[in-house]
């Protein structure tokens, strides 16, 4: 028993070892790279101007896209070195960066995922995962009335556009996963539509660079 519960405190300090790296990890890449983002820099570095932007957007919709990395500061670091110019494209990278976390969410492979966290002593959150693959989605809405909290049905049956619109906009998200673990998580659950997220990413992106261009257009 008392290697048991052992184990179990060790496996419990290493995930949270591991999540605190992840966390540093991740807002150490989103200050690298805000550092970096001064187009003076570019310019000296010999680098033709748009093909340093077309890179940089690019390392931006990748680095979003994963868990832990703070896409939020990074895109706002963005807006606020190319100004309303790049607003609709940082917005767009954005939203295609979220959408890729979720379509990577909705292929994992939902066995092999509950048998890998069954194998390292996750059991409940692997029995949760095999429930949720033998249930359509009415059964998972079902099962989430039946189960989940009272405070938090609402939030995860009747409104959850809402609430990722919330999750995704809310400050320090970066230790729910960021934007992307937030996206992944929701395409991984199978509670949301393709339709239902795109909406939904489209909302909860649009505010920051919404703020930019129109700031631009009071200051012109």
């Amino acid at each position: 028993m008392a290697s048991s519960k052992t184990r179990k405190i060790i496996r419990l300090a290493g995930l949270v070892v591991f999540y605190g790296c992840l966390i540093a990890g991740g807002r150490w890449l989103g200050l690298a790279i805000e550092e970096r983002l001064q187009v003076p820099g570019l310019a000296s570095a010999g680098l033709p101007y748009l093909g340093a932007v077309a890179g940089i957007l690019l390392a931006y919709v990748v680095l979003t896209a994963i868990p832990f990395v703070p896409g939020t500061e990074i895109g706002v670091a963005l807006l606020m070195v190319f100004g309303a110019r790049l607003a609709v494209v940082v917005y767009l990278s954005t939203v295609m960066a979220l959408t890729l976390a979720f379509a990577v969410g909705r292929l994992v492979p939902e066995q092999r995922l509950a048998g890998w966290l069954g194998r390292h002593g996750f059991d409940r959150a692997a029995g949760l995962i095999e429930t949720f693959h033998q249930l359509g989605p009415a059964g998972r809405d079902q099962y989430l009335t039946q189960h989940a909290p009272r405070w938090l049905r609402p939030l995860l049956v009747e409104h959850r556009m809402i609430t990722l619109v919330v999750l995704i906009n809310l400050p320090g998200n970066t230790l729910l996963g960021g934007g992307g673990g937030i996206a992944l998580v929701t395409g991984l659950s199978k509670l949301m539509s393709w339709p239902q997220f795109l909406l939904g990413v489209c909302l909860a992106v649009s505010p920051v660079p919404l703020v930019v261009v129109g700031a631009s257009w009071l200051g012109g």
